[in-house]
């Protein structure tokens, strides 16, 4: 198990089969669910898979966004993304920033399978409903569910913490 860096979170919305995405999209729209994920990154950090970051149009407005390709981007995007060409490159610079910043990963399941070893905590919108897609991903084993933000009748939205960090007295739901 990787170490967790504190201010390194995830957050995915998926359905009961794992599913994240059909053809690069979100095969639903859950308007609160997209308020929740706003509120929650803005003013923040975004890491972000060169594929999802093709899919949302460009970086986000009031967040920083961090990018994880090999690929070079089109200049129109070069000045407002930092662009990191592996892993170890990106890891090495969450160190350099204020603790206070908070960085959130927000796909795809590539960048999700690469950095939730380090992460802290996941924030998970569990849907109900099966939706078709065609790209899916697993909420790793190594975190416990310990507090519900928001629940609606088409989702649950659910905080994870890592095992070996989770508070004391926090009560697995």
């Amino acid at each position: 198990m990787q170490r967790p860096i504190p201010n390194l979170r995830a957050i995915v919305a998926m359905d009961p089969a794992g599913t994240v995405g059909s053809c690069g999209r979100l095969p639903w729209h859950l308007p609160e669910d997209l308020r929740l994920f706003r509120s929650l990154t803005i003013g923040h950090t975004i890491i972000v898979g060169r594929r999802t970051f093709d899919s949302i149009g460009g970086s986000l407005p009031g967040r920083d966004c961090w990018l994880l390709t090999r690929r070079e981007l089109p200049a129109e995007f070069q000045n407002s993304v930092r662009i990191f060409p592996d892993l170890n490159s990106l890891l090495l610079s969450i160190p350099t920033v204020p603790v206070e910043r908070q960085f959130w990963v927000i796909g795809g399941v590539e960048v999700y399978r690469q950095l939730t070893p380090y992460c802290a905590e996941i924030i998970q919108t569990a849907l109900r409903k099966r939706h078709i897609g065609d790209t899916r991903w697993q909420m790793p084993n190594d975190f416990s569910r310990c507090e519900i933000l928001l629940r609606r009748e088409e989702f649950i939205t659910y905080r994870w913490r890592r095992n070996d960090i989770a508070e004391v007295g926090a009560v697995p739901l």
